[in-house]
C-alpha cells in the first residue's frame, strides 16, 4: 500500500509539473516608454534549479508558456538594476496577463551602449521577414539586391520578382501599393538603406486585400527607434558605375516621433539579350541578334512623417514619399541574318532613350485604442501619383548586303498613373477568447497611356497606325471584409469572408475600342493555429484570392525598341482565381537549430500566360515577319510541392539559413490553337551563411539555384548565382565600411526556349552584369537599449 501510496503522489506531481501556463505582459519604463528587448526569467522560488526564459519584442511585450509552480520573475534591462517579482503559479489558470510591468529609469538607458544583432531571417507561421540591416551584400544598392535574398521569392529575367515560381505578387511600401506599373521600376529607386525589412506573406487573410494569387511583399521603410534620436549617412560607389549618398534620421518622444529618409544615386547597370531563331522553311531560314542596354541612371528619394500622440490611447500619423528617377538609356542591337549556310543581311538598330519617372505618395492615418485591450479602430486615407516619359529615336542602319540608313523611328510613351484609398478597420475583443474584426476598403484608380511611332524614311514622315494608340484605363474596388477568432489553451481559430466589388472600364481613343467588366467576388479565408509546446507549432489556412490584370497586361503598346520582337498588351484579358492552402511547421529543435517546412496547394483558374506567335505586319509599303509575345488566359493551373527552410548557428559566430522548395506543376488549356498542357517540378534552393570575426567583421555568402523546367510554349534552363560581401565596424562601433560582389560568376542569366508551329526560338537574357560596390556607413548617436543578442545565462532554455 505504501509503495502504490509513494507510486500515486509521483505520478500526482508530475502530472502537476507537466500543467503550463501562458503568461504575457509589457515591459515599460517609469515615464510610459515601451523598454524593447528585456530579459524575461522565472527561476524556481526554492533553489533556481529550474530556469525559464525569453526576451521582450521591439515592443516590450513577452509571452511565455511555463510549467505551473513557484517563480521569481526577474526582469533585466541593461544600465539599471534587474526587478524581481514573486509569482506563484500552481493555482492559476492556464493563462495569466500581467499587464505592463514598470521598471525604473533612474540609470539613463542611454548611457549604455550595446552592441547586438538582429536574425537576419525570421520564420512565422504566417509571415517570413527578412531584416536587411543584416544583409552586407545589399550595401550601396537598392530594393533590387534586397530581393534577391528573400525567402520563397525569385528575381525573373525582367526583373520582377515570384514566389515558389507565380509571378502574380501584390508588392506594397508601408502597407500600400507600390505606384508603378513595374515591380522592377520600383526596385531600381529605393536604396537599400532606406529599408528597415521586407515581409513575405504567401497566403494571407481576408483582412488583406485579395490581389496577388501568389501572395503580399511588404517593404517597410525606416522610421527610427523608440525614445531617441538617432541617425545615419551612407556613401557608397561602385563598377559597374555606381555611386550614391543616403540618409536617415528619426526622432521619438512621450508625445510623438518624426523621421527621414533621402538619398540619391547613380548607375549603370548593364543588361545583355541575345537571340537565335530558327525558321525552316522560309527565307531567311535562321536569324540571330545580339543586344546590349545600358541606363545610365540618377534616382532619388525623399520619405518623411511622424506620429502625434495624443493622450496613451489616440495617434495620428502622416507620411509623404518622393520617388524619383531620370535615365539616359542606350540600346544596341545586331541583327544577322542567314539562309542555307550563308549570310542573308546585316542590321544594327541603335536607341537612345530619355526617361523620366516620379512618384509621389501621401498618407494619413489615425489610430484609437479602447480601454479594452485589444479593443481598437483606425482610418487611413492616402493618395498617389505617378508620371513616366520616354522618348526614345532609333535608327535602323543596313551593313550588308548594302551600307546605308534604312529609316529612324521616334516614339514617345507618356503615362500618368493616379490612385486613391479609403480604409478603417475595427477589432472587438468578446467574452471567452473571441476576437471579432470588421473593415472596409476603397481603392480608386485611373492610368492614362499614350504610345506613338513616328517614322521617317528616305524624305518621308509618318505616324505608324499599328503601333499607335492612347488607352484610358479607370478600377474601382471597393470591398468589406469580417474575421471572427477564437482561442483557446493551445489551437487558435480564425475565419474570415471579404467581398470586393469591382468595376473597370477600358477605351481606346486611337482605335474607338470601349470594355466595361463588373463583377462582385467572395473570398473566404480559414487559419487553424496549434501550439505543441514552446518551441513547435504548426498551421493550417486556406483562401481565396484574385490576380486582376496589371495595366501593362492592358496596354497595347509600351515600347519599339526591337521591331521584330513586340510585347503587345490585351484589353480583353479577365481575371484569375486562385484556391491556396499551406500547411506550415515551425520547430525550434535547440538553441542551434531550427526546422520550416511547409507544404502548399494552389489551383488557379483562368491562369493568364505569356504566348507568342509570329505574325506579318505592314509597315508603311513593307511587310516583314514580326514575333508577337501577348498575354492570354490559357487555362487551369495547379501547383504543389514542399518548401523546407532550415536556420543552424554551429558556433556564436557562424549563421547558416538554407531552403529548397518542390514545386510540382500541372498545367491544362490552350490559345488560338496552341496547346498549354504541361506536368513538371521546378527545384529551387537558396543558402546564406554569416561568419562573424573579431567581434567587427562580417563575411557573409549568399547563393542561389533554380532548376530548369518545360511548360506550355517554353522551355527554360537552370542557373546558379552568387554574392558574397564583407564588412568591418569602424569609429568604436559607429560606423562601418563594406565590400560586395554580386553575381560573382556572372552566371545569373535566363535561357529560355519558345516553341512555335514553324519556328524555334532561343533566348538569353541577363538583366543585370556582375556589381562590384564598396559602401561607407556612419551612425549618429547610436546609444541605444539592450539589443538582442542571443542567451545571456549558461542554464536556461530560450523560447520563442
Amino acid at each position: 500500500m505504501n509503495k502504490l501510496i509513494i507510486l500515486l503522489t509521483l505520478l500526482f506531481s508530475i502530472t502537476l509539473f507537466a500543467q503550463k501556463v501562458e503568461v504575457k505582459g509589457q515591459i515599460k519604463d517609469n515615464q510610459n516608454q515601451e523598454v524593447p528587448f528585456a530579459s524575461i526569467v522565472f527561476k524556481s522560488f526554492k533553489d533556481s534549479s529550474k530556469i525559464f526564459g525569453t526576451l521582450g519584442d521591439e515592443n516590450g511585450n513577452f509571452i511565455i508558456e511555463i510549467p505551473k509552480d513557484h517563480y521569481n520573475l526577474e526582469i533585466s534591462v541593461v544600465g539599471i538594476e534587474p526587478k524581481i517579482i514573486e509569482l506563484d503559479l500552481r493555482d492559476k489558470k492556464s493563462t495569466l496577463n500581467m499587464g505592463i510591468i514598470t521598471v525604473s529609469s533612474e540609470v539613463s538607458l542611454d548611457e549604455v551602449v550595446v552592441k547586438g544583432n538582429k536574425t537576419t531571417y525570421k520564420v512565422d507561421l504566417d509571415k517570413k521577414t527578412y531584416n536587411v540591416s543584416q544583409d552586407i551584400v545589399a550595401k550601396g544598392g537598392t530594393l533590387t539586391d534586397v530581393m534577391q535574398n528573400l525567402p520563397s521569392v525569385q528575381v525573373e529575367s525582367d526583373g520582377n520578382v515570384s514566389i515558389r515560381g507565380d509571378q502574380n505578387v501584390r508588392i506594397l511600401v508601408d502597407g500600400k501599393p507600390s505606384g508603378l506599373a513595374s515591380s522592377a521600376e520600383l526596385f531600381a529607386t529605393i536604396p537599400a538603406s532606406s529599408i528597415e525589412k521586407v515581409e513575405v506573406i504567401t497566403n494571407p487573410s481576408s483582412k488583406y486585400s485579395a490581389q496577388g494569387t501568389a501572395g503580399i511583399i511588404n517593404v517597410v521603410l525606416k522610421k527610427g527607434q523608440k525614445k531617441r534620436f538617432n541617425s545615419s549617412l551612407e556613401v557608397f560607389t561602385g563598377y559597374r558605375l555606381t555611386g550614391g549618398v543616403n540618409y536617415n534620421i528619426a526622432q521619438s518622444g512621450e508625445t510623438g516621433s518624426w523621421y527621414a529618409n533621402a538619398g540619391i544615386g547613380y548607375s549603370e547597370p548593364k543588361a545583355v539579350n541575345d537571340i537565335f531563331l530558327k525558321s525552316p522553311n522560309n527565307i531567311p531560314d535562321i536569324s540571330t541578334q545580339e543586344s546590349d542596354r545600358i541606363r545610365n541612371q540618377y534616382y532619388y528619394l525623399i520619405n518623411i512623417g511622424g506620429t502625434k500622440n495624443f493622450n496613451e490611447n489616440s495617434s495620428l500619423s502622416g507620411s509623404l514619399t518622393y520617388r524619383g528617377a531620370q535615365s539616359d538609356n542606350s540600346n544596341k542591337t545586331f541583327y544577322e541574318d542567314f539562309n542555307e549556310g550563308s549570310l542573308f543581311s546585316s542590321l544594327n538598330r541603335n536607341e537612345n532613350e530619355d526617361e523620366t519617372n516620379n512618384f509621389i505618395n501621401g498618407n494619413i492615418s489615425f489610430d484609437h485604442k479602447f480601454k479594452k485591450e485589444g479593443h481598437q479602430l483606425s482610418f487611413t486615407a492616402s493618395g498617389e501619383y505617378t508620371e513616366g516619359d520616354e522618348d526614345a529615336v532609333i535608327s535602323s542602319i543596313e551593313t550588308f548586303p548594302l551600307s546605308q540608313t534604312l529609316n529612324q523611328d521616334d516614339t514617345k510613351n507618356e503615362e500618368k498613373i493616379s490612385r486613391y484609398v479609403l480604409s478603417t478597420d475595427y477589432t472587438l475583443p468578446m467574452k471567452n477568447n473571441y476576437t471579432f474584426e470588421l473593415g472596409y476598403r476603397s481603392d480608386l484608380s485611373s492610368i492614362e497611356n499614350d504610345f506613338s511611332v513616328e517614322r521617317q524614311s528616305g524624305n518621308m514622315t509618318f505616324i505608324i497606325p499599328e503601333f499607335t494608340d492612347k488607352t484610358d484605363y479607370d478600377e474601382k474596388v471597393h470591398a468589406f471584409y469580417g474575421q471572427l477568432s477564437k482561442k483557446f489553451e493551445k489551437l487558435s481559430v480564425n475565419v474570415g469572408l471579404r467581398t470586393e466589388i469591382s468595376d473597370i472600364d477600358i477605351s481606346s481613343q486611337t482605335n474607338n475600342f470601349s470594355n466595361s467588366k463588373n463583377y462582385t467576388d467572395w473570398f473566404p479565408s480559414v487559419f487553424l493555429n496549434y501550439t505543441f509546446n514552446e518551441k513547435s507549432k504548426i498551421q493550417f489556412s486556406a483562401s481565396r484570392r484574385i490576380n486582376r490584370p496589371r495595366s501593362w497586361m492592358i496596354v497595347p503598346f509600351s515600347t519599339f525598341t526591337d521591331e521584330r520582337n513586340i510585347f503587345i498588351g490585351n484589353a480583353d484579358i479577365n481575371p484569375s482565381y486562385v484556391a491556396a492552402t499551406e500547411l506550415s511547421y515551425t520547430t525550434k529543435l535547440s538553441n542551434k537549430f531550427s526546422f520550416y517546412p511547409t507544404l502548399f496547394y494552389r489551383n488557379t483558374s483562368d491562369e493568364m500566360e505569356f504566348f507568342v506567335e509570329k505574325q506579318q505586319i505592314t509597315i508603311g509599303s513593307e511587310t516583314q515577319d514580326i514575333f508577337v509575345s501577348t498575354i492570354a488566359n490559357i487555362g487551369d493551373y495547379t501547383a504543389y510541392g514542399t518548401e523546407l527552410g532550415v536556420s543552424y548557428k554551429p558556433f556564436n559566430w557562424w549563421n547558416m539559413y538554407g531552403e529548397i522548395v518542390l514545386n510540382g506543376f500541372k498545367q491544362r488549356g490552350s490559345f488560338r490553337g496552341a496547346s498549354f498542357d504541361g506536368d513538371g517540378l521546378l527545384v529551387s534552393g537558396r543558402y546564406n551563411t554569416t561568419f562573424n570575426f573579431f567581434k567587427s567583421m562580417k563575411f557573409q555568402i549568399q547563393s542561389y539555384y533554380r532548376g530548369p523546367i518545360e511548360t506550355g510554349q517554353y522551355r527554360r534552363k537552370g542557373f546558379y548565382s552568387m554574392n558574397i560581401g564583407i564588412s568591418n565596424d569602424l569609429f568604436k562601433g559607429n560606423g562601418s565600411i563594406a565590400f560586395n560582389i554580386r553575381d560573382v560568376f556572372n552566371s545569373n542569366k535566363r535561357l529560355v526556349t519558345t516553341f512555335g508551329p514553324d519556328f524555334t526560338r532561343d533566348l538569353e537574357l541577363q538583366y543585370r552584369v556582375r556589381q562590384i560596390n564598396l559602401s561607407l556607413t556612419y551612425r549618429f548617436n547610436q546609444k541605444k537599449h539592450k539589443g538582442k543578442k542571443g542567451n545571456q545565462y549558461d542554464n536556461f532554455e530560450i523560447i520563442n
